[in-house]
């Protein structure tokens, strides 16, 4: 069994019974499968794969240790999946705080693997936001990731191509499920507008590619 295949069958095992946030109530397997393929498809090693698959080891599933990810699978993974541990004792509001204060300092693998898990976390944010939630709260999340990532001393590139789309979509769905009419359409013009933007154009040019977007679709 390879290091990854190692990792999985440990994570599987350690995460038996937990389920995501969400309406959809998924097993919480899905979302480290698809961090995971995340790191794999932008070019992860196996070392960063299989911390992937661990990254939320110690933290939620209590009593699994640091010490006892290094005696299974090794300094390298182990090193990864503490810079990625938040410290659980602490409230809420200062673990996120934390994040984001720490995120500079991260490794290059812990920053793909970062990368990974707020891409996976914004997508199901869109794709099944937790029961309770209002609009706020939903876009408070999202201005978050974003400010955790935005402070990652490494960003993959198609990593951050993905993550900037994946945000955008959960902004829109947040105004479409809880918003007014007139908020999605603002925020599906403001959308647009980045999108121009990170393809390199001006405001001006931006505008334009707005104004043409609008009435092609009238």
């Amino acid at each position: 069994m390879d290091i990854v295949e190692n990792a999985e069958r440990f994570a599987r095992g350690r995460h038996a019974g937990q389920f995501r946030k969400g309406k959809a109530k998924e097993p919480y397997v899905t979302h480290l499968e698809e961090v995971c393929d995340l790191v794999k498809q932008w070019g992860g090693s196996d070392i960063e794969q299989a911390a992937a698959w661990l990254h939320d080891t110690v933290e939620d599933c209590p009593p699994t240790s640091l010490l006892e990810l290094e005696q299974e699978f090794g300094t390298d993974i182990t090193q990864i999946v503490g810079e990625l541990t938040d410290d659980k004792s602490l409230p809420k509001a200062e673990r996120k705080a934390l994040q984001v204060h720490n995120a500079p300092k991260k490794t290059t693998s812990a920053a793909l693997v970062k990368l990974a898990d707020k891409t996976s976390n914004i997508g199901a944010l869109s794709k099944s936001p937790p029961d309770g939630w209002d609009l706020q709260r939903r876009l408070d999340y999202i201005e978050w990731a974003q400010r955790v990532v935005d402070a990652l001393p490494y960003k993959h590139v198609a990593g951050m191509k993905e993550f900037e789309k994946r945000c955008d979509l959960a902004i829109l769905r947040a105004y479409e499920d809880l918003g007014s009419i007139r908020q999605a359409q603002n925020a599906a013009l403001e959308m647009l507008s980045r999108k121009a933007k990170r393809a390199g154009l001006d405001h001006a040019q931006a505008e334009n590619f707005i104004k043409n977007f609008v009435k092609s679709n009238l």
